[in-house]
């Protein structure tokens, strides 16, 4: 996956490693430079806020620091940054430029780049077999007995369409994905969305910042009147804690590990572990913080009748 991220225009990044994220144009700079949209770069800036545990860091160190909370713990995500391309005047970071870069390239890449690229991600490049197969299926099944892993893993070549030695290339590989898949189901499966496209077309409804050459948005120009308040939140966590809010939780785009730590962290009191996450989704996505997003959300989590909340 490195040899592929390495092609990524790097360079266009290079001059915005001196720049501090307190500066005024720090999202603009950095959006011009990388041809992604305001709201975009900002989603990602909290993104990467959240790996380097840190509200000034412009560079993630992932060799050096521990990821923070349970990140660390998420051999998958230690793995991805292995292949990340990193700055030559810093060999061990990642600067910001470059994570936005390496996502705009996940957003943007065709199924064949996507499927070549996890074919490296997988052995590093090298020809896959069942042990290695087995090694993976080991992480995602951690209660399995290893008998079951291996007749998995052997099951997984054979769909694949594996040789005689039991070894896949790349373009076996890729080859065999696509046969198992339905192209539709394929592309659903490996689409990454920087920003929902529905969100992207709310954000284009306001209007571009002057000073910026590309594609940008001013989350400004949404009136105060349509973001979510703290009362919102407040209702809506007391009423939706009753129920199956975990569901709200992942369309609001938080993983399983995100409630779980959400829970622990407030003594398994689900109204306020409900709010604690509301809250840092609000902070998260700033001026798109909307009620229509959060009743969309409601919606989509079988908590329609909870969207009169936000009227």
């Amino acid at each position: 996956m490195g040899a592929i991220l390495n092609t990524l225009p790097l360079k266009d990044t290079d001059n915005l490693s001196h720049l501090s994220p307190n500066r005024a144009d720090w999202l603009t700079s950095h959006a011009d430079a990388t041809g992604l949209a305001v709201v975009e770069v900002e989603r990602l800036w909290n993104r990467f806020k959240q790996l380097t545990g840190s509200t000034e860091h412009t560079h993630l160190y992932p060799d050096n620091n521990a990821l923070p909370n349970e990140l660390s713990n998420d051999i998958f995500v230690k793995n991805l940054l292995k292949h990340f391309p990193r700055s030559k005047a810093d060999p061990n970071s990642i600067p910001f430029g470059y994570f936005l870069l390496v996502m705009h390239w996940f957003d943007e890449a065709s199924i064949n780049d996507k499927l070549s690229a996890l074919f490296i991600y997988l052995n590093n490049g090298d020809a896959i077999d069942a042990a290695m197969i087995a090694k993976l299926l080991k992480h995602v099944y951690r209660e399995t007995k290893d008998d079951d892993i291996r007749l998995l893993s052997n099951q997984f070549m054979q769909q694949l369409g594996a040789t005689d030695q039991g070894r896949l290339n790349m373009a076996q590989f890729i080859a065999g994905v696509q046969r198992c898949f339905a192209p539709g189901e394929l592309e659903e499966l490996l689409k990454f969305e920087i920003i929902p496209g529905h969100i992207l077309e709310e954000a284009n409804a306001v209007p571009s910042l002057q000073s910026s050459s590309s594609n940008l948005r001013d989350n400004n120009g949404i009136a105060a009147s349509d973001l979510v308040t703290e009362s919102h939140m407040k209702q809506i966590a007391h009423q939706a804690s009753r129920r199956n809010w975990t569901k709200l939780a992942v369309t609001l785009g938080f993983l399983e590990y995100d409630i779980e730590a959400f829970i622990a962290k407030n003594n398994k009191d689900s109204s306020a572990a409900l709010l604690e996450l509301l809250q840092v989704w609000r902070e998260q996505e700033g001026g798109l913080a909307t009620k229509r997003r959060l009743k969309r959300c409601l919606e989509q989590s079988d908590l329609q009748d909870l969207a009169p909340i936000l009227n």
